[in-house]
């Protein structure tokens, strides 16, 4: 058996904690940001030896200066991620006390109305020229936007949901890359009619195969939704219209939709638009105070 060094500094850990952890690349590169985050603040590779809970809360307190709370708590779990699955390999103590970041401020979710998204798919037909995939991009791009709805799945999801997973009702499970949970998941007439037709256009594994970068698809979609002239927002408000949706439909339900746990607050912490909930009656307002008696 040959021998092997153990790891000194964070970033050497983090090469071994990705060939000993389920861990996907795109989590991996965001482990990666952070580390360097630490490097550039502490001014060398940061050691192992190193971690304290002195240090650690120093690093974010002065990282929260110039970022969101919530970028800051990102940084904070994921550095303490590597910190404790060290531990775990006993290359150093765990963090013995809490270690705070800036508290979290949370805006309400905010999300496209169905009128928006109808507006988007519309956009999605003046697309001219083929997706790399070889579909027409009006078609691709109007194809992801449907399941999208449909579904309530995220993107990176969504690029992997194969044609084989989808029966003729429309009606499948799919095992979320992120939570390892099952969302169950629909598709309308209107959408498994798209799938077929782009289907005989061009035969594929994938239901919307995307062969560039992350950075790509967030750029054309960006764009996509400029032209629909709706209000600005990334793909993922269309993960919130769906689930907020459903949610207007019936209470409770986009949580289901959005293949969380049982219990679970992260859709209407995260997802549910809760002042379109509001406006198709599904809040009880307090009754307006009596008339006051006319002045004597």
């Amino acid at each position: 058996m040959i021998a092997r060094r153990p790891p000194d500094t964070l970033r050497e850990y983090l090469q071994e904690y990705a060939t000993t952890r389920e861990i996907d690349a795109g989590t991996l590169r965001q482990y990666g940001i952070s580390v360097g985050k630490l490097e550039r603040w502490a001014g060398h590779p940061f050691r192992l030896d190193e971690l304290d809970e002195l240090t650690i809360s120093t690093w974010l307190r002065d990282y929260s200066q110039t970022v969101a709370s919530s970028t800051t708590r990102s940084k904070r779990c994921q550095v303490l991620a590597l910190w404790r699955a060290a531990a775990d390999d006993g290359y150093v103590e765990p963090p013995r006390r809490r270690i705070r970041s800036a508290r979290c401020v949370v805006d309400a979710p905010t999300a496209w109305t169905i009128d928006e998204v109808a507006a988007l798919r519309d956009a999605c037909r003046g697309l001219k020229r083929q997706h790399r995939c070889g579909l027409p991009r009006s078609i691709w791009w109007e194809l992801a936007v449907l399941v999208a709805w449909d579904t309530g799945l995220r993107w990176g999801d969504l690029t992997r949901l194969k044609v084989s997973a989808i029966p003729p009702h429309g009606v499948f499970a799919v095992v979320q890359h992120k939570t390892k949970r099952v969302a169950i998941c629909h598709l309308e007439d209107a959408t498994h009619e798209l799938l077929r037709r782009s289907l005989d256009l061009c035969p594929r594994e994938l239901v919307c195969p995307w062969p560039a970068s992350g950075e790509t698809f967030r750029l054309q979609a960006r764009r996509l939704v400029a032209r629909a002239g709706i209000r600005a927002g990334t793909w993922k408000w269309l993960r919130r219209s769906s689930g907020t949706d459903v949610e207007i439909q019936q209470f409770g339900a986009a949580a289901r939709q959005l293949g969380h746990g049982p219990g679970s607050r992260v859709a209407y912490v995260s997802y549910v638009d809760p002042v379109q909930v509001a406006q198709h009656g599904r809040n009880v307002w307090p009754r307006p105070l009596p008339l006051p008696a006319p002045r004597g």
